[in-house]
């Protein structure tokens, strides 16, 4: 994963910048979740080139923290604060062995989890985001579809600037197959496939006690910009879900 995301940080970047279905079903699913965030300490891991980061901030955040694995994500995040400085700051590193760094109010794991390529690293993954949170917090996350929906491994998602390739049926630990693509700019990325059980048991081992799931929404913008049936297969087939953990 480290290898892969300094070599695509800046296509990954301009890919999530322009596909329609970021902003109008990921970033709405997803920031309708976080909440209200003024006055908070957030912890942002896996914060990529800081997108969500920079978000958080500008919305109220007392502090916001990024992590990530990729130095060259990070280094886009740091760019992106020297031009326009927020007070957000960022940390490369491994998020499975970041150990406790603070004690925040929420934690955003926007596709972290689903990288996870056993039990064992996923129970690491939740145990950091356990460890770094205030007692009352919560964790709000984004991961594949897959827990919640079977990828149809169909073009239909083609519209969206998105495939989905994967075995049939899935098992535990399989590899799903992601190609995000504009009209200049590609990426393919590999997570892995958990259930809800598998996802769930990690959470109550790491000190969780309720995990909530939350399949994708569209924007009203969206809507009235491209029509429902326009996102008729997105919504069949979601490349996302998210998910929140107290």
């Amino acid at each position: 994963m480290h290898a892969s995301y300094d070599d695509i940080s800046l296509a990954y970047k301009i890919v999530h910048g322009e596909l329609t279905v970021k902003k109008h079903a990921e970033e709405f699913t997803y920031l309708n979740l976080l909440g209200d965030v003024q006055g908070k300490a957030v912890l942002d891991l896996a914060c990529g080139e800081g997108r969500f980061s920079r978000t958080i901030k500008q919305q109220g955040a007392r502090q916001v923290v990024g992590v990530d694995i990729s130095a060259g994500m990070i280094e886009l995040a740091q760019q992106a604060e020297n031009q326009q400085p927020l007070g957000t700051t960022y940390i490369h590193g491994d998020v499975a062995a970041l150990g406790t760094i603070g004690s925040f109010d929420l934690i955003s794991a926007a596709f972290l989890f689903n990288y996870a390529a056993s039990r064992e690293a996923l129970l690491a993954l939740s145990r950091t985001a356990y460890n770094n949170l205030k007692p009352g917090g919560k964790l709000v996350a984004s991961v594949n579809a897959t827990p919640l929906f079977a990828p149809l491994n169909n073009q239909a998602t083609r519209k969206y600037g998105y495939l989905v390739h994967s075995p049939s049926p899935l098992r535990e630990g399989d590899a799903v197959d992601y190609a995000f693509f504009t009209g200049s700019h590609a990426i393919r990325l590999r997570n892995y496939h958990w259930s809800t059980a598998t996802y769930e048991w990690a959470f109550r081992e790491a000190g969780f006690t309720t995990c909530n799931w939350q399949a994708p929404t569209v924007s009203q913008q969206g809507m009235d910009e491209h029509g429902s049936d326009f996102w008729h297969d997105f919504l069949r087939e979601p490349n996302f879900i998210c998910l929140e953990c107290s």
